[in-house]
């Protein structure tokens, strides 16, 4: 009688694991020509092995026909100790707290006064600093989710993000910048480099590494990386991620975020999927206070449904892609000039941080900023400071 298959999660990570410790480098690989340096990172929560064991899979391939590629290809794993304990994170997020002081700080810490969490971002930020000493660079972070999902692209909202991001046959994300801090991915686009994240299914469904796979393939077409026909049976690859987000909307815009703090005993109700229509006042969740119930109508995004992390849900809500095409026409022409003069707004920092006055400046105002990607909004003394990231 043969032993009894081991659960999805549980393969993943023995796979992923093999009889080796966890490496950081998944691979890296040079090709014969130049081109860009992509970086590609999975398994920065600790239970989502699928985008690290997707990442070895590519890399293997590409190892053994380096002569197809422009450029240089390095995989990175996240969040090591974590992958093997099975848990999204050991004592904090990893995907938190990447802001230039934090990790001026682990990087003067003596090594040893370091564990958990503190080390592995530092060894990551570490090699990833080696890898810009050589230029800009392209990076594609890999996730899944703690519930039932149709794969998704999120970005910071600039037009080289956006165009690698548009290449990928799947829902695209706005906005979700706007209310969280301290993102890997938000540092090392403010750094100047191509950052976008897909997540694509839920933790423990294997196809998540199969859509992973055929999104790293098709961004490396779109990056420059490979030529199309450089590509292992492209077509297919983008009619795998095609047919998982079929029936789903081509961009939404996150408007609402619920934040879980420390002993709230929040608890999602069972059945909730990405992209589900949700309701103004549906119940959604319960925590110490109670009835959990959306604030606003829209689609439920990312419904938590593990014990670790501060994001509960998101909603969401659909945006026509007419208003990509209007933002990227409004960009080219360099439109802010002209909402820099416009009553109540005052620029700062070369126009990449403008201050409004909600007492003075029109609502369409803040719609206009959008399009022009000043995705940030904070609240300062009564006014409203919206940034973007430097061109």
């Amino acid at each position: 009688m043969s032993a009894p298959a081991a659960p999805p999660m549980q393969g993943m990570r023995d796979e992923l694991r093999g009889s080796l410790d966890l490496p950081r480098v998944l691979g890296d690989v040079t090709g014969a020509r130049p081109g860009p340096t992509v970086v590609l990172t999975g398994a920065l929560h600790g239970n989502e092995p699928a985008g690290a064991l997707a990442i070895r899979r590519v890399l293997a391939e590409l190892a053994a026909r380096p002569e197809r590629i422009a450029g240089r290809v390095v995989g990175l794993c996240g969040n090591r100790a974590a992958v093997g304990a099975g848990k999204r994170f050991s004592a904090r997020d990893l995907n938190r707290r990447w802001y230039p002081a934090d990790l001026a700080r682990l990087a003067e810490a003596p090594v040893e006064s370091l564990r958990d969490e503190d080390l592995e971002q530092r060894e990551l930020a570490g090699t990833i600093g080696e890898l810009e000493k050589s230029g800009p660079l392209a990076i594609l972070d890999l996730h899944t989710t703690s519930g039932a999902s149709p794969p998704f692209v999120c970005f910071g909202d600039t037009l080289e993000n956006r165009r690698v991001a548009r290449a990928l046959p799947m829902t695209a994300i706005l906005g979700l910048e706007e209310i969280i801090d301290g993102a890997m991915l938000g540092y090392y686009a403010d750094r100047g480099h191509v950052a976008i994240s897909v997540e694509a299914g839920q933790h423990r469904d294997r196809r998540t590494v199969a859509r992973h796979e055929a999104t790293v393939w098709i961004a490396l077409t779109a990056l420059g990386a490979l030529r199309e026909d450089e590509v292992p049976e492209l077509d297919a690859q983008r009619t795998l991620l095609a047919e998982a987000s079929k029936g789903q909307p081509a961009v939404v815009e996150v408007r609402h975020r619920h934040v879980v703090l420390p002993g709230d005993d929040f608890r999602m109700l069972p059945g909730f999927t990405s992209f589900q229509e949700i309701r103004e006042g549906e119940v959604v969740a319960h925590d110490r206070s109670g009835p959990v119930r959306a604030p606003l109508s829209g689609m439920m995004l990312m419904p938590r449904y593990q014990g670790q992390g501060e994001d509960g849900y998101f909603l969401v809500r659909e945006t026509r892609p007419f208003w990509l095409w209007v933002s990227e026409k409004l960009r080219l022409a360099n439109a802010e000039r002209v909402i820099a003069h416009m009553p109540g707004v005052a620029p700062e920092d070369a126009l990449n941080r403008l201050t409004v006055d909600p007492k003075v400046a029109r609502a369409f105002v803040v719609d206009l900023m959008h399009l022009c990607g000043y995705r940030r909004r904070r609240d300062d003394a009564g006014k409203l400071s919206f940034t973007r990231r430097a061109r």
